[in-house]
């Protein structure tokens, strides 16, 4: 081949690339890439303002509306996501191999719930994850929420939609408490709307070590093919307060004066069947 031979197949090649490129930029333009679902809940639902309601009873009824069908939905997105782990803990339970994408797939939903994958068979990894990635109880979530926010009405639930008390620990990440102790970091956590102060509690309650003890009384619920209880879940709550055992005692007199249970109910199908 002589060099203007070769120039010209050159030319070729590159015209053909810049054409690739081009019509590979405009279909990502047009098709966003859309990652697997990690039960997220999507929206920025502004807490209202609960304290202006006097009426205690209709308080507490708004309260109890506006997170029951957030709760829902979140449980129903953690059931889908449970269920793929479950089909992939059965492939691999029968002895089957996972595919490329099934296995990164795993890997992926690994990290996301604080797993480290290294050293763990596939099996052995799909065990832990059928273990945290789970539905929580209606009943629990509502009243760890009405306690640790004072029904919606606390100055961190109304300026930065924390329902859950929950905390950070990088400067400006949310409202620094008042009776904060000399030489402390945290501050209390800020969040867009409702549904991401819902995705971080959830997703503290399915991942830190504090709660490994609830997680095993839901997987022992679930082995047994019981419905999960929110009276049943608390006990493994103890480390969420410095009050340990006080604080479970307190959640659980909240759920039976307010009847919480039943709001568990609706979550009588949600099995692994």
């Amino acid at each position: 081949m002589t060099f203007q031979q070769k120039f010209y197949a050159l030319a070729a090649a590159l015209v053909l690339y810049s054409i690739g490129t081009l019509g590979l930029t405009i279909y990502l333009s047009q098709h966003s890439y859309q990652p697997a679902g990690v039960a997220l809940l999507h929206g920025k639902t502004p807490l209202p303002n609960l304290k202006a309601i006097s009426d205690i009873p209709q308080r507490k009824q708004t309260f109890v509306a506006l997170l029951e069908p957030l709760i829902a939905e979140k449980n129903q997105a953690l059931l889908g996501l449970r269920r793929e782990v479950l089909a992939l803990h059965k492939k691999l339970n029968e002895g089957s191999a996972l595919t490329r994408v099934e296995q990164e797939r795993l890997e992926r939903l690994a990290r996301r719930y604080n797993i480290r994958v290294e050293g763990l068979t596939p099996l052995e990894t799909s065990s832990l994850l059928l273990k945290r990635v789970d539905i929580i109880p209606p009943s629990m979530v509502v009243a760890q929420a009405a306690k640790e926010s004072g029904w919606g009405t606390s100055r961190f639930a109304r300026e930065g939609n924390n329902l859950f008390g929950q905390w950070c620990y990088t400067k400006g990440c949310g409202i620094v408490p008042g009776r904060r102790s000399a030489g402390a970091r945290h501050e209390v956590q800020k969040f867009p709307g409702i549904e991401d102060a819902i995705n971080a509690y959830y997703h503290n309650i399915n991942t830190h070590k504090t709660y490994r003890e609830l997680r095993n009384i839901r997987a022992r619920a679930r082995q047994s093919h019981s419905q999960l209880s929110g009276l049943n879940l608390i006990q493994g709550l103890n480390g969420y307060s410095s009050r340990g055992e006080v604080y479970v005692q307190e959640l659980a007199e909240l759920i039976r004066y307010n009847q919480f249970a039943k709001l568990d109910i609706s979550t009588a199908e949600l099995t692994d069947s």
